[in-house]
């Protein structure tokens, strides 16, 4: 090969050499520090900082999407974050027993909302059975006999407490009258005589204090009695003249009933004061001559209404009020 040649093939090289792309210099890829997951579960402990474990190693990690690894910062853009919110703040979670009308559930639950079946809740006493008695003593006929009333029937009654919810009661009085009846011809002289009576009283404060009521009730009363008409005025119009007779020891018997609302309030310590309306009316009457009672103990006149004004002395044990299931339910909370 002469020399020529060499010069050429030399220059080929070198040409091809020049424009021969540069070959790309290998760049090692970041490891991954501790075999990162793809997905790392991490606690939220405040807004700028994350605390989590990752392979058995502590690691933080902050806004950016940086890992700090003892203390070494290590960019990993590619690594999503699933974040478990824990709120120490936030209202936990309660186990209901009972749904809101104090009935028992047969499970606790979290939620009452789709629960709530009981459209009304169920009257239960909170007091025990026997709270004790009161006896009164009623005394409106003494004050309207003050204001000019000639008629009267005095009692005194007695009542036992159920749970302060029912209160059966029981009445013992006498009465009596001496009066001549507005636009009749005779005076009426009702003698001396007992009646009775019985009923229930029912307490719609059932569960307030006991020494305040607001009752309804009946009574069923029963008395038998006897009465004089005396000065019994008969004229006669043919002679124009008259005469007076008495009809002495006229004897009858009634049966009555009475329908009544009322209030009880407490004074002073086991002192309290009642009053209550009644409406009464009359079961059956019984007379054993032809004259007919115009007045009639316990019960009164012809007129359906009357009134009761009573002092009270309640004793016995002070009764312990039991909470209702509302109450208790709160109480456990």
């Amino acid at each position: 090969m002469n020399r020529t040649a060499v010069i050429s093939i030399i220059a080929l090289f070198l040409v091809a050499a020049a424009f021969r792309p540069a070959a790309r210099k290998a760049v090692p890829m970041p490891q991954n520090p501790k075999g990162l997951p793809d997905t790392v579960t991490v606690v939220f402990d405040s807004i700028n900082q994350v605390n989590g474990v990752i392979n058995g190693d502590s690691v933080t990690f902050v806004p950016g999407d940086t890992v700090k690894k003892d203390s070494t910062a290590v960019k990993h853009p590619t690594r999503r974050i699933t974040p478990v919110d824990i709120d120490d703040n936030k209202p936990k979670n309660v186990l209901h027993y009972y749904d809101k009308h104090g009935e028992p559930l047969e499970e606790p639950v979290m939620f009452l909302a789709t629960l709530d079946t009981v459209t009304k809740a169920k009257s239960k006493p909170v007091y025990p059975l026997y709270n004790g008695m009161s006896i009164g003593v009623n005394f409106a006929d003494a004050v309207l006999m003050i204001a000019g009333q000639k008629h009267a029937s005095f009692d005194i009654w007695a009542d036992v407490s159920l749970h302060n919810w029912f209160f059966p009661v029981v009445e013992l009085g006498m009465g009596y009258a001496k009066t001549t009846p507005e636009n009749q011809n005779y005076t009426y002289k009702g003698k001396p005589s007992f009646y009775a009576k019985v009923g229930m009283n029912y307490n719609f404060l059932y569960k307030s204090e006991t020494d305040y009521q607001a009752f309804a009730g009946f009574r069923l009363g029963y008395s038998s009695f006897s009465y004089d008409l005396e000065n019994v005025s008969i004229s006669n119009g043919y002679w124009d003249e008259s005469q007076t007779i008495d009809i002495l020891n006229q004897k009858a018997s009634a049966l009555y009933g009475e329908i009544l609302a009322g209030l009880k309030v407490k004074i002073y310590k086991n002192f309290s004061l009642g009053w209550n309306i009644k409406y009464h009316f009359k079961l059956h009457t019984s007379s054993k001559s032809a004259s007919t009672p115009w007045f009639i103990p316990g019960y009164g006149t012809s007129s359906p209404l009357s009134f009761s004004f009573s002092a009270i002395y309640s004793f016995g044990q002070k009764p312990k009020r039991e909470p209702d299931a509302a109450e208790a339910t709160a109480a456990k909370k």
